[in-house]
């Protein structure tokens, strides 16, 4: 399954593209589980998770939130 980690500003709300207003995010990959896309996830943004794929980025504030395609395509 696809995954894709949504940006977040830091009092929780989505950070967004100005020109689209789509939510800004980054594509983690192909992975079997949840599990596996958030501990990658962990690794390629340099963050910790706080609670069910919720995000904080190690460098500043903010962070991202791990979504499965199908969670996306609702966001």
């Amino acid at each position: 399954m696809k995954f894709v980690a949504i940006k977040t500003c830091p009092n929780g709300g989505t950070i967004r593209e100005p020109k689209t207003n789509e939510p800004q995010t980054v594509e983690i990959g192909d992975h079997d589980s949840k599990a596996d896309a958030i501990e990658n996830a962990c690794y390629l943004l340099d963050c910790r998770q706080l609670f069910r794929g919720v995000l904080r980025s190690l460098k500043n504030a903010g962070g991202y939130i791990v979504l499965d395609m199908q969670e996306y395509a609702e966001v």
